[in-house]
């Protein structure tokens, strides 16, 4: 009785050495196709950081601008001037060629800030622009309401 139960043991023993022999390589093809899709997630997502950190940039820059040129007795020329000299010196490496106007009413103020986010990929130029808005300070005599 143990003749058959060896040959039955032998069946058993070939079939997932055909198995294994069939799947020789899956391993090594899957890699192939999901690692280069793997680290193009990785620099786009890498890409979406450095366009936010331009698009924050530009925002305080615009905010700065407005900040100096909404003062009260302040000209607009010093909201651009002081949104471009915050850009260059906090924006540095994420907000690069940037440039800076003025706008606006008789009472309110509005600063434009737009420069490039550094690419990593190598697609495409990322442009950024951010507005701030503000009403112009100005002074009110205490006998008027």
């Amino acid at each position: 009785m143990t003749a058959p139960h060896a040959a039955g043991s032998r069946r058993s023993r070939r079939v997932p050495r055909r198995r294994v022999m069939r799947d020789r390589g899956a391993a090594t093809l899957e890699m192939v196709i999901l690692f280069p899709l793997l680290l193009l997630i990785v620099a786009a997502a890498v890409q979406a950081v450095f366009v936010y950190q331009a698009h924050a940039t530009a925002h305080a820059a615009a905010q700065e601008g407005v900040r100096a040129a909404r003062a009260h007795g302040a000209s607009r020329s010093a909201g651009p001037a002081a949104a471009l000299r915050f850009a260059t010196r906090v924006g540095g490496a994420f907000l690069t060629h940037p440039t800076a106007r003025a706008g606006g009413d008789t009472g309110t103020v509005e600063v434009m800030v737009t420069g490039r986010a550094p690419s990593f990929l190598p697609v495409g130029q990322w442009t950024v622009s951010e507005v701030s808005r503000a009403p112009v300070e100005r002074f009110i005599p205490a006998d008027r309401p």
